[in-house]
């Protein structure tokens, strides 16, 4: 191994040039994280009970609706999404993210504990969620 003599404060200019490099390459990391993911997981659960909402007052007015809340469906505006969780971040060839997560899924006096796996990319707009 090759060594070059460095007086201490060469040696202090180095290691503060590569912390710099470290920490300016961190904050370039384009990768999706728990407050990208949040929201996104929050609206898609809502736009979910709302379809099936719309499906119910289809098939049988509000009655088909009444029969959902009834079965402890939740209004959609009540779900909220908390404690999300991002174990692996995995980018895939196409420049997509497949990222395994863990989240708390809070409707009322409800919490449910999901884990799943969902692939984001990135718009002009910011992150999405990609159907699966």
């Amino acid at each position: 191994m090759i060594t070059f003599p460095l007086s201490r404060p060469g040696r202090r200019l180095l290691a503060t040039a590569a912390l710099l490099s470290t920490l300016i390459l961190a904050g370039c990391s384009d990768t999706p994280n728990t407050d990208d993911l949040q929201p996104l997981l929050q609206q898609q659960l809502r736009e979910s009970v709302a379809n099936y909402e719309s499906t119910m007052r289809a098939l049988g007015g509000e009655q088909g609706v009444e029969f959902m809340r009834a079965l402890g469906a939740p209004e959609a505006e009540q779900i909220t999404v908390e404690n999300v969780e991002i174990f692996d971040t995995r980018e895939l060839d196409n420049g997509d993210y497949e990222l395994q997560i863990r989240y708390d899924v809070v409707a009322g006096d409800s919490r449910e504990i999901e884990t799943s796996t969902v692939r984001m990319d990135k718009a002009d707009s910011g992150w999405r969620l990609l159907p699966n």
